[in-house]
């Protein structure tokens, strides 16, 4: 008789840790696939923000080697019509003598527009450098910092 009086009683506390396991449990996987889910959307709008970081770069680096591409176009303009006006210049020249020194004068100038247009160039290219790796080195950051949060 002991073991027909026990048997209820046991059977209602195994039924009530099996709910109190199957409800602790249920949360558990709730919290967790919420969990999962706010990480899945952070992920998301973290590649996104990647994308349109790519996306800056490109559209900076675009614009940057259309105007140095304008300029060299301009320089070579401006370098072609210097030296038609040298030529016609020198056909002009009324001894040896002064056909030197105009030819002199123009070689001069035009290295020292070639050097002035270099250095130009060259901080346009540094310059363009910087802009274009800007929106870059701030998501490297960023995962920097994601890196460091996670760690804590």
């Amino acid at each position: 008789m002991a073991t027909a009086k026990t048997a209820p009683r046991a059977a209602k506390t195994a039924t009530e840790a099996f709910e109190t396991f199957t409800n602790t449990s249920g949360e558990a996987v709730r919290e967790n696939l919420d969990r999962g889910m706010a990480a899945l959307s952070e992920a998301s709008a973290f590649g996104k923000q990647n994308v349109e970081a790519w996306v800056a770069s490109a559209t900076v680096a675009q614009k940057g080697f259309e105007a140095i591409s304008a300029r060299a176009v301009a320089f070579q303009k401006a370098a072609l019509e210097n030296h038609v006006a040298a030529t016609k210049s020198l056909f002009t020249s009324k001894s040896v003598q002064e056909f030197v020194e105009k030819q002199n004068e123009y070689a001069k100038g035009a290295f020292e527009a070639y050097v002035a247009e270099v250095t130009e160039v060259s901080e346009l290219v540094q310059g363009l450098a910087k802009e274009t790796l800007q929106p870059i080195n701030e998501r490297v950051n960023a995962v920097g910092q994601l890196i460091q949060t996670a760690g804590r």
